[in-house]
């Protein structure tokens, strides 16, 4: 008789082990789907934070340019044959490295030399920056330039072999004088400051062509519009 005491305990385990492994199963998949949905939070958290750390990254860099006591408190812009000159925030130096403040610029070769300073947007002295030591006709593999923070029209020259993205710094030494340095920039090498800086000249660039076709757009119809109402 004691096989039909046994029987019905053993069937009772086996439904009490089934009912466990099922509540055990049910828990793993709720945690499963609140870990998905923790990571999918964390991965939609960390891509507005890479767009907010870029633009983040401009700021601060343009704030310890700002503070290099050498500026003055002054935004310096490379200014020079490649930008017509003018005061553009693409071409505004931020720092990158300690005492190293650059932007970057696209040259042709075919329109080489170019011509170009360092300066603040009203020329002022102590942060207009041209050669120290003449010639100062720079190229590619051809080091550094001593410059003058107080130059009149002592312009630098860069005369590049190819087409490409150029990084122009002033970079200070030990000493505090100041050098420009030109480099070029190849592909899959560019730092993610080169990166950010590169799509803000690209935009400056294509702003001005937008603007031109435009003008001529406006003025073709103008001039439609002229001769219609002349021969009515």
């Amino acid at each position: 008789m004691w096989w039909a005491l046994v029987i019905p305990c053993a069937f009772m385990a086996l439904t009490a082990c089934s009912s466990s492994n099922s509540s055990d199963d049910a828990s793993s998949a709720a945690a499963a789907t609140e870990a998905t949905e923790s990571t999918d939070a964390t991965e939609v958290a960390a891509a507005a934070n890479s767009k907010l750390s870029a633009e983040e990254m401009l700021e601060q860099a343009d704030a310890e340019a700002l503070g290099n006591p050498f500026f003055y408190g002054r935004a310096i812009y490379l200014r020079g044959e490649m930008n017509d000159y003018s005061v553009q925030r693409p071409y505004r130096l931020r720092q990158f490295e300690d005492k190293v403040y650059c932007t970057i610029a696209p040259l042709r070769s075919d329109w080489a030399p170019y011509r170009f300073k360092f300066a603040d947007a009203q020329w002022t002295t102590g942060t207009n920056f041209g050669f120290a030591v003449p010639p100062a006709v720079m190229r590619e593999g051809s080091g550094k330039a001593q410059l003058n923070p107080n130059s009149r029209f002592e312009e630098l020259r860069y005369e590049p072999k190819v087409d490409g993205l150029y990084r122009f710094c002033i970079e200070y030494n030990e000493q505090n004088v100041p050098y420009a340095t030109v480099t070029r920039l190849e592909d899959g090498k560019l730092t993610t400051m080169d990166e950010l800086i590169k799509r803000e000249v690209s935009q400056a660039v294509a702003t001005p062509a937008t603007t031109a076709a435009t003008t001529t757009t406006a003025a073709t119809t103008t001039t439609t519009t002229a001769n219609k109402e002349a021969t009515e």
